[in-house]
């Protein structure tokens, strides 16, 4: 016969539930072995009992080794009884009051190890549990004992603590068997005079027996009124004192200082004291220490930041110099402003020793004493030392050493800081010598050539470079922002296409906005390669110019006809990007003016020269009357361009007899 469907559903949820509940304390008791692993690999000191029979469960390593028990000892809770200080016992009964959360507040108590040692403990319930109906409380352990003797310690509730650390002060006997154990000094006095003093505070003064002895000899002149002061108040008014710095005398005669606060005791039917002195030497040392480290730290920012907003201003200056003596001029008058002195001068070295002042108002006499290659021995922007002051040699230029020489020995060359400063600076002037001696040959080349009306073909090179740059620059932006907007268009248009709802006639328009976009994308693409003529360092001029004969034929009404030789590496960049400028302007004018149905070009090397030669059938010119022409056909802008890298070119033509040019160009690649 069938089970009924209700008993069946109702076995079977009871057995999940017998499943859970097994499965769960399997996985508390998982749980609670991790907890117990982790506790023991770092130490902690924990017990694990049953709330109800306080039967421990669990004991740590940790736990047997505050206490000094064993293990069989400590099994019963019932057991620490016996352990704990009898005042501290309903604190130990409390263990097991946690919060609803599980978290329970730090319990302070006392024990007395199994060697009669008393002992301070930390003590709170955490991780309570529930297995099986049973409720187990988690405690942890830590040893305070050395935290509450330096805590005499925390000199803000110090008399009190001292106080605790006494049995009793009933009638005369007073045990302070934690007060011995102080690595502070405690000392207890009446009516000035001292009645016990621990062993630190005997090690402290370097005495041997302090008892009887008065205060007044223990305390520096200097702060006497003021320690009688504090201590008359708390023998009069009961008032504990605030923590003040003293100085006291040691028994040697040599003085300490010291951190001292006081509080009031009964004692006998009137009022004692308890002092509680703490060495800090080593803290006022450390004090010291910190506050020169703050003071050097705040002069040596400040120093750099002036040094720093000197080579600001040295380097913005360069910007508006171009002639060498501006920047000597600006380089000897910064290092004087910076080291204060005037005995700061630059000097020009010659072949023979000869000296020759470049900056400054003199040379030193000293130098003169110098051996005869003193020069020569000084490394590059280094600050060399020399007894009667510095010398640092910037560098050598046309033959010729230039040296800054500091004439006396300025404190501010003695700091690291100032030094690398002015090597720095030195490397500075170094890189812009060289620039600025390009800079005037350049501008003796342009004088010279505008009084002769020709432009030195240096200058024209340097022009040709930047106008390349700008080109480059040029046509990297339109390929990065110009050209990929209008893919990104195109795209959209052509995603717009896809739909076939789309209504006929706007298809149509659509359609040919797109074919638009791709004119246009194609445009700029042929203007990008126009601009920069792309692997020319790669792939090398003679397949760039296959390329661009290749491209033109595309576009242009005449066949060409070329013959690219091999050669080889013979050019350097400049002049394969100068060669292709001039062929990509003959197949211009070819385009423009010539007419032409035919187009010849040959580039070839041999006897350290490239070649190259064009030729069209075109309409030709009379060459000694087309001055004018030649300037609209970009004639000029070629024979400039031939000029810049040392080269010739020759026209020959005749109306109605087409258009031959010879390029020769010296490879000096």
């Amino acid at each position: 016969m069938k089970k009924s469907p209700i008993v069946s559903q109702r076995a079977l949820t009871a057995n999940r539930h017998q499943s859970f509940k097994k499965s769960s304390t399997a996985s508390h008791e998982l749980e609670q072995i991790k907890m117990r692993r982790i506790m023991e690999s770092v130490g902690v000191a924990m017990c694990s009992y049953e709330a109800e029979t306080g039967r421990c469960d669990y004991l740590s390593e940790s736990v047997l080794s505050i206490t000094g028990y064993g293990r069989d000892q400590l099994q019963d809770m019932r057991a620490w009884s016996r352990i704990v200080h009898p005042d501290d016992f309903d604190v130990f009964l409390a263990l097991d009051i946690t919060a609803p959360d599980g978290s329970g507040d730090d319990l302070e108590c006392r024990i007395y190890r199994a060697d009669g040692e008393l002992r301070w403990l930390s003590v709170c319930t955490a991780f309570p549990t529930d297995v099986s109906g049973r409720r187990f409380i988690n405690a942890i352990f830590r040893d305070i004992t050395e935290a509450k003797l330096a805590a005499c310690g925390s000199f803000t509730d110090a008399p009190q603590v001292a106080v605790k650390m006494s049995a009793s002060f009933g009638g005369e006997g007073i045990d302070f068997q934690l007060a011995e154990q102080s690595p502070d000094g405690i000392i207890f006095h009446q009516d000035y005079r001292i009645l016990y003093a621990n062993p630190a505070t005997k090690a402290l003064f370097g005495a041997q027996e302090l008892t009887e002895a008065r205060i007044f000899g223990m305390i520096h002149p200097d702060g006497l009124d003021d320690a009688l002061s504090r201590l008359s108040k708390v023998y009069r008014e009961g008032r504990t004192s605030a923590p003040a710095e003293q100085r006291i005398v040691r028994m040697d005669g040599s003085f300490v200082d010291v951190e001292v606060i006081s509080g009031p005791v009964p004692y006998k039917g009137g009022v004692a004291a308890i002092s509680i002195v703490r060495d800090i030497t080593e803290r006022k040392q450390a004090e010291s220490q910190r506050l020169e480290t703050e003071r050097l730290v705040r002069e040596n920012g400040e120093l750099y930041v002036r040094l720093q907003n000197s080579l600001d201003c040295f380097s913005s200056a360069l910007f508006g110099m171009v002639k060498v003596s501006e920047m000597e001029e600006r380089l000897v008058r910064v290092v004087r402003e910076v080291l204060m002195t005037e005995e700061v001068c630059l000097l020009e070295v010659r072949s023979g020793r000869r000296s020759v002042l470049r900056g400054g108002e003199r040379i030193p006499g000293w130098l003169g004493e110098l051996p005869k290659a003193w020069c020569a021995e000084l490394p590059l922007c280094r600050v060399v030392d020399k007894p009667a002051g510095y010398l640092i040699r910037i560098g050598d230029i046309r033959r010729s050493a230039y040296v800054l020489c500091v004439g006396k020995r300025p404190a501010a060359l003695q700091l690291g800081q100032v030094r690398i400063w002015l090597e720095t600076i030195c490397r500075y002037v170094s890189v812009l010598y060289d620039n600025f001696l390009v800079i005037e040959d350049l501008t003796r080349e342009v004088e010279s050539a505008a009084s002769q009306k020709a432009v030195p073909s240096k200058l024209l090179r340097l022009l040709f470079q930047l106008n390349e740059h700008e080109r480059k620059r040029l046509a990297q932006e339109l390929h990065d922002s110009a050209l990929q907007e209008q893919i990104v268009w195109y795209r959209k248009a052509e995603q717009m296409l896809a739909d076939p709802t789309l209504d006929p006639e706007f298809r149509g328009k659509l359609q040919a906005i797109a074919e638009g976009l791709l004119d246009v994308m194609y445009q700029i693409r042929m203007m990008c390669i126009d601009l920069r003529p792309p692997m020319l360092k790669e792939a090398g001029l003679a397949s760039s110019l296959a390329s661009l004969f290749e491209l033109t034929q595309l576009r242009a009404d005449y066949a060409i006809d070329y013959q690219l030789g091999d050669i080889g590496e013979a050019l350097c960049e400049d002049q394969m990007l100068g060669i292709y400028r001039v062929v990509q302007e003959l197949l211009a004018n070819a385009s423009k003016h010539s007419q032409a149905t035919r187009v010849k070009i040959a580039l070839a090397a041999s006897s350290g020269l490239i070649h190259l030669h064009y030729e069209d059938n075109g309409v030709g010119m009379d060459i000694e009357k087309a001055g004018s022409a030649f300037a609209s056909m970009g004639v000029y802008g070629m024979k400039e361009r031939v000029h810049s890298m040392s080269g010739q070119i020759v026209f020959c033509s005749a109306p109605n007899d087409g258009l031959s040019i010879s390029i020769r160009i010296p490879a000096v690649g």
